[in-house]
């Protein structure tokens, strides 16, 4: 009876300890936190490492330390460990492979458990998570303050107020109609389109620039803007083509990307005639969907005395979906490049409500080829396109998109650009 008696005691202490010592991960929702409250938060002894992701604060630890701590957790995973983790870049959620567990996401940065199948592809980078690092910083918890002179906000603003956002919405639902898959006839249709819109704005040129896709013929349309010979160029693009599950039935691509390439024509109209010594090339690229195919071709066809002129490019890739009635807004290049994330914070400054989100690992869309090439290059995109429900879906229409998160985005690019280009 005695050693039964010492079995059972030896075995609640095993489980007792066995408990104390469970690693947990959890979430703490630092949306309306202030700087000065996260980095305090962040040296909580209950925490034994942290990982910064937008609006969430992923945080690691024993899970007996964790509960004691008295925080708000908005979720816990116990039995999980930091090494169980890794980062998938440019993933929608519906591209995770099943049994995964998603633990935050933000823009186009997943955290998510590790499982079979995961890998890097052309639409997702599977990555390394590194402990005690910020993937996503949002404006909330900027370290930098952004302004611009009452002079210089005068003159921005009286530009940006040039967007006109039902013009805009008009032109994406235009681009609705048409089936834009590479594959499709319809995709001339909105080329000559394209191609007839800037036309009318009065630029030096509009060229075709043809390249193959697997053989098949595919577009970019480019126009240009008081070229010059040795002055700064400023590059404006974003995709017209679109893709879904039934492509030779219908590919509307309202938010990906008519919303971007929509853009790329409004930004057109707003700088048509603007008095600045820079040069504007605004570009809608095809095949983008296959593999940056127009975007790359661009690229390789720019002589290198022209690349080394080039001193922003902005790209415009799903800008038109709000999950809720705030806009956030996605700012991605490299950290070569991130006095770009420094001036397009300061754009964003002056769009009321705009609030933006940082991030420096550049995936998957029309501003790699550039920052490659060591282009400055930046991604502008709607920061809730991972939870879009009709992504590369049949369903992708007009109805889905956002007045509100268009106007906000493109009066951000607007005012950036004027700022750069030092436009009158």
């Amino acid at each position: 009876m005695r050693t039964i008696f010492l079995a059972i005691c030896s075995c609640l202490l095993v489980a007792s300890f066995n408990h104390q010592a469970v690693d947990a991960v959890a979430i703490i929702d630092i949306e309306t936190m202030d700087l000065e409250t996260l980095e305090k938060t962040k040296k909580n002894p209950a925490f034994s490492w942290w990982s910064e992701l937008g609006d969430s604060l992923v945080v690691g630890g024993l899970h007996k330390k964790l509960l004691e701590s008295g925080l708000d957790f908005q979720n816990m995973w116990s039995q999980l460990l930091a090494e169980d983790l890794v980062l998938v870049v440019a993933g929608h959620r519906h591209e995770l492979p099943a049994g995964m567990k998603l633990i935050a996401q933000s823009g186009r940065i997943m955290l998510a458990t590790q499982g079979q199948g995961l890998e890097s592809n052309d639409h997702m980078k599977v990555m390394k998570f590194e402990k005690n690092k910020t993937y996503v910083e949002s404006s909330t918890h900027s370290r930098k303050q952004h302004s611009l002179n009452t002079e210089q906000s005068s003159i921005v603003k009286a530009i940006m107020d040039e967007v006109d956002v039902v013009r805009w919405y008009g032109d994406v639902a235009t681009l609705t109609n048409w089936n834009r898959h590479i594959s499709s006839v319809d995709i001339v249709s909105a080329r000559d389109w394209f191609k007839s819109q800037f036309e009318s704005l009065n630029p030096a040129s509009v060229t075709l620039q043809k390249f193959s896709v697997s053989g098949r013929d595919a577009w970019n349309v480019v126009a240009t803007f008081n070229p010059t010979e040795a002055g700064d160029i400023y590059v404006v693009g974003g995709h017209y083509d679109s893709i879904s599950e039934q492509t030779s039935r219908a590919a509307p691509g309202a938010e990906d990307n008519a919303s971007g390439s929509a853009g790329v024509l409004e930004m057109a109209r707003v700088f048509a005639s603007r008095k600045t010594s820079a040069t504007f090339i605004f570009i809608v690229f095809s095949g983008e969907e296959q593999g940056l195919w127009g975007s790359k071709a661009y690229v390789r066809s720019l002589p290198t005395n022209v690349k080394s002129r080039i001193k922003a490019v902005i790209n415009m890739d799903m800008i038109g979906y709000s999950t809720d009635d705030s806009e956030d807004v996605l700012l991605e290049t490299s950290r070569d490049f991130k006095h770009l994330t420094d001036q397009f914070a300061t754009a964003a400054s002056l769009v009321p409500g705009l609030r933006y989100f940082t991030t420096f690992n550049p995936f998957g869309s029309d501003h790699m080829p550039f920052i490659d090439n060591g282009i400055p290059a930046i991604l502008t995109i709607d920061n809730d396109w991972g939870s879009y429900p009709a992504y590369h879906r049949t369903t992708d229409t007009i109805d889905k998109i956002s007045r509100e998160m268009g106007a906000a985005i493109l009066k951000m690019n607007v005012a950036a650009l004027a700022v750069m280009a030092g436009a009158e």
